[in-house]
């Protein structure tokens, strides 16, 4: 480009040098029309020529990772909203589970079923009971994994963790998710069962597992909330034991009275009989 200006210059030059004699004032004005043509052609191109180029940065195409699926952390409760769980499936507790049992409704509740199981008329817990109620809020959590009807994957596999736990072989939380550590418990589980080998269960394996799973857990229910309704023999509060003082001790020391005394009347009436007896013979002897 720079070449071909040039020679237009020379060109244009050659034009004025050889008419210079006889130009005019009209070829004047052409002659430098043209040269400032030239000269800003020239200028632009040593402009550009002397200019770095600018570069573009293009966005790079960053490749989308698979995502891999990573199970929700399982929720934990809390001791006292495992009481708060156990009251509710018993019929006692209407409100949220949300760990207050110091509320007016968790205590409502407490005393009511104290009283439902004869454990007095007080709205606190005994030491026993709340670790049977504790225990309870467990086993009704496996419940209602047990016999939950959704059909999804982390169901179903929800449901297998709960009933290998029941069985004694998983021993971390319900979250779900079948890892390398509950396909090591499923093999642990079938190979103590005397099943097939392998590190998952075929439709018979997981209906016998979780069946059986169910009634194991539902007879750990009835003799907790048994153990729950003989903890009055185990545990008294304080005042109930002063206040139950006399009354408990006054049977012992009435009771053995009172059986004698039926005794000694029955045998007053055997004399006058006798008598009546000897009589009897003596007329017949007559």
């Amino acid at each position: 480009m720079l070449k071909r200006n040039g020679l237009a210059v020379l060109l244009a030059g050659s034009l004025l040098t050889g008419n210079v004699a006889y130009a005019s004032f009209g070829d004047a004005v052409v002659g430098g029309v043209v040269g400032g043509v030239v000269g800003s052609v020239i200028t632009n191109e040593i402009y550009h020529k002397k200019r770095p180029k600018r570069k573009v940065h293009r966005a790079k195409k960053h490749h989308k990772a698979k995502k891999r699926y990573v199970a929700p952390a399982p929720r934990v409760d809390s001791p006292e909203m495992k009481i708060q769980r156990s009251l509710k499936s018993l019929g006692f507790y209407r409100g949220q589970i949300d760990g207050e049992v110091n509320s007016y409704e968790t205590r409502s509740a407490i005393k009511a079923m104290n009283m439902a199981y004869e454990l007095g008329n007080t709205a606190s817990l005994a030491p026993a009971s709340r670790d049977a109620l504790i225990y309870l809020g467990d086993l009704f959590m496996f419940d209602r994994i047990l016999i939950s009807k959704d059909n999804s994957q982390r169901a179903k596999a929800k449901k297998i963790q709960a009933a290998l736990k029941i069985h004694g072989f998983y021993h971390d939380k319900i979250d779900g998710a079948i890892g390398s550590g509950t396909r090591r418990n499923i093999a642990e589980y079938k190979r103590a069962k005397g099943l097939s080998g392998g590190t998952s269960f075929d439709f018979e394996e997981e209906y016998q597992l979780i069946s059986s799973a169910k009634q194991m857990n539902d007879q750990n229910i009835d003799s907790t909330i048994a153990s729950l309704k003989g903890t009055q023999q185990q545990y008294q509060p304080a005042n109930t034991r002063i206040l139950n003082t006399q009354p408990a001790t006054q049977p012992e020391v009435v009771q053995p009275q009172y059986r004698q005394a039926p005794q000694q009347t029955q045998q007053v009436p055997q004399q006058p009989v006798q008598v009546m007896q000897n009589q009897v013979t003596t007329l017949q002897a007559q």
